[in-house]
């Protein structure tokens, strides 16, 4: 039987959860992503923290990746030596989403990845990341205190990139919970927004035959009320259905 929604796999980490005075290691994932994806048209999996094996049969079930935020990307995979201020990494997580870039990228399915995703998307293809942004003095706040369903600051949209197209307009408001953000852009990849101060807001691929997108903020949290944040997630399960 022909399924009517396409599967997108959705990446996930691992918390420790005090159960009945027992501590359990849980997959943990925001159900927003979840929701978001299943409330524009797509069927979302959870993928878990796993080896090369898992990552493989995990992306020969999906028509989407989705690449969730989270902990810091460990920066021994741009080959720098950690910062006094990196936070908390999880090396068996990088090493399972790099693989998931990886095989989705072989097989050519729509990538998308929010916050720390866009970091492991940058990363897995070869780009590196600045570990605190807040070191360089940067003059618009990054890490909200509000709440992420609220958008901040405004990004400077470069026409003719697929984020153009999505959005339909050369700004957007977006909202900014994150430290750490892209330094080089992976070189398949390009600019797609800035931030006034010069941050990187989202990259993407440079060959349009394939949706591949990186964003620094998060759509699965704004879609409820803004509709070119709906349109976006919307546009991307449609092209995870073709």
């Amino acid at each position: 039987m022909k399924k009517n929604r396409p599967i997108i796999g959705i990446t996930s980490s691992v918390l420790d959860i005090e159960i009945l005075g027992e501590t359990n290691p849980c997959v943990q994932v925001n159900h927003q992503y979840a929701k978001a994806i299943a409330d524009v048209g797509g069927l979302p999996i959870v993928i878990p923290v796993g080896d090369e094996e898992t990552a493989r049969e995990s992306i020969d079930l999906c028509d989407g990746l989705f690449l969730t935020s989270g902990e810091d990307v460990s920066p021994m995979y741009y080959d720098e030596q950690p910062s006094d201020l990196l936070k908390m990494v999880n090396i068996q997580r990088d090493q399972m989403e790099q693989t998931l870039v990886e095989f989705a990228m072989q097989k050519k399915i729509p990538i998308i990845g929010t916050c720390r995703g866009l970091g492991t998307l940058n990363t897995a293809l070869g780009g590196s990341m600045v570990q605190d942004i807040e070191r360089n003095h940067r003059k618009v706040q990054h890490n909200q205190d509000i709440s992420r369903k609220k958008p901040t600051h405004e990004i400077q949209i470069k026409e003719g990139t697929l984020l153009h197209e999505l959005l339909g307009s050369s700004t957007a408001k977006v909202n900014s919970k994150h430290h750490q953000a892209v330094k080089d852009v992976a070189d398949s990849c390009r600019i797609a927004a800035t931030a006034p101060d010069g941050v990187i807001e989202a990259i993407e691929w440079k060959d349009p035959s394939q949706f591949v997108l990186g964003l620094q903020f998060h759509p699965e949290e704004l879609y409820e009320t803004d509709e070119d944040m709906r349109h976006l997630l919307e546009k991307y399960i449609e092209a995870c259905r073709s």
